[in-house]
């Protein structure tokens, strides 16, 4: 029995990482349950009975990219704009060394198509996995900082935190998507250097 629970497991596993491979090339919404398994060569029951449907398998996706460097770490407990920037910085710097977050992050970017129903779909199932979403807990930060009297500025949290966001997936997409030589770690590190200064209490 515990051979087979382990059999199970890596099965699970593998259905994962070739999801990934299939949603990278072709697209989340054209991957169907049978090109995973024609690759993984399964049958599409078997894959079924590991997922009961593509959101399922995405929720799990997320949850285990997220295990292996959980996006904004840290940003919950930041007690200064500098130490969001710095934790931008670090996911950056572990989405460059780790080549499955990279292509994990590149799929969210370039291959969903991001619907309503998909997006309200994934937020209970991560809900249920306790996969907090990073950029509620930037959006709170920076709301606190502000509170706190730690940043000064008449932008919303919503906006400073669509700021730099946008610093962040903006470098990604045109060093990753484009092919700008682009240094990305360091280009984040200088285009949030822009909002720490520009929000810095005096």
């Amino acid at each position: 029995m515990r051979r087979t629970r382990e059999e199970a497991m890596e099965t699970r596993k593998a259905i994962l990482k070739v999801a990934l491979d299939c949603f990278s090339t072709r697209g989340y919404a054209l991957t169907t349950f049978n090109d995973i398994a024609q690759r993984i060569h399964l049958t599409k029951g078997a894959v079924f009975w590991h997922f009961k449907s593509k959101e399922e398998l995405l929720a799990e996706l997320i949850e285990r990219e997220h295990a292996i460097y959980e996006p904004l770490r840290g940003v919950g407990e930041a007690e200064s704009a500098e130490a969001i920037r710095d934790a931008f910085v670090d996911w950056a710097r572990a989405l460059t060394r780790h080549q499955e977050l990279r292509q994990f992050t590149l799929f969210l970017m370039s291959r969903v198509e991001w619907s309503e129903a998909l997006k309200e779909t994934l937020s209970r199932k991560l809900e249920g996995l306790v996969v907090r979403d990073p950029f509620a807990r930037l959006r709170e930060r920076l709301e606190w900082l502000r509170a706190q009297g730690r940043i000064a500025t008449a932008c919303s949290a919503e906006q400073l935190a669509t700021m730099m966001t946008g610093i962040f997936f903006g470098t990604l997409r045109e060093a990753w998507l484009y092919k700008l030589p682009l240094d990305v770690v360091e280009t984040i590190r200088a285009g949030l250097d822009f909002i720490v200064q520009g929000i810095r209490s005096k």
